[in-house]
């Protein structure tokens, strides 16, 4: 997990640098929860757990650094390419496969796609139990309260 802990420092960092406020805030509690909970997906299904938090830390890395929603996903997985060095290619595909997949929630993909996709609505769910979720949101949600 040392590379894991070389990735959050370079996370934490750049969101320190780049955003403020309530940004700020939203970018490290809404990253740490899904990191968290795409751990405890990934332990579930017994996958890789560092790679399955390095997925979920990043997944909205774009919409926090480039302040816009826009193709986050995409973006999110262009800029955190470079700094995966220390992977193998099939690590790298792994990474940023799920954090590309991410956003289509409609779509069934591979496997630590799909955690993190669930991860990323039941975080957003819990941190707002009370809004109205998109219907493919919501088709996830009560697939993981079964």
């Amino acid at each position: 997990m040392n590379r894991y802990q070389n990735l959050k420092d370079i996370f934490f960092q750049t969101i320190e640098e780049k955003c403020h406020g309530i940004y700020k805030q939203k970018a490290y509690f809404h990253s740490l929860q899904v990191s968290t909970l795409t751990q405890e997906f990934a332990l579930k299904k017994h996958l890789d757990i560092e790679l399955a938090s390095i997925i979920g830390l990043f997944h909205d890395y774009a919409q926090f650094i480039n302040h816009s929603s826009f193709d986050h996903a995409s973006r999110s997985s262009q800029m955190l390419l470079p700094l995966l060095e220390d992977f193998n290619e099939e690590e790298k595909n792994i990474i940023t496969n799920a954090i590309k997949n991410h956003s289509d929630k409609e779509r069934i993909d591979d496997v630590y796609s799909e955690i993190l996709k669930d991860a990323d609505v039941l975080a957003q769910y819990l941190a707002e139990p009370d809004i109205i979720l998109k219907a493919s949101y919501q088709k996830r949600l009560n697939l993981y309260v079964k």
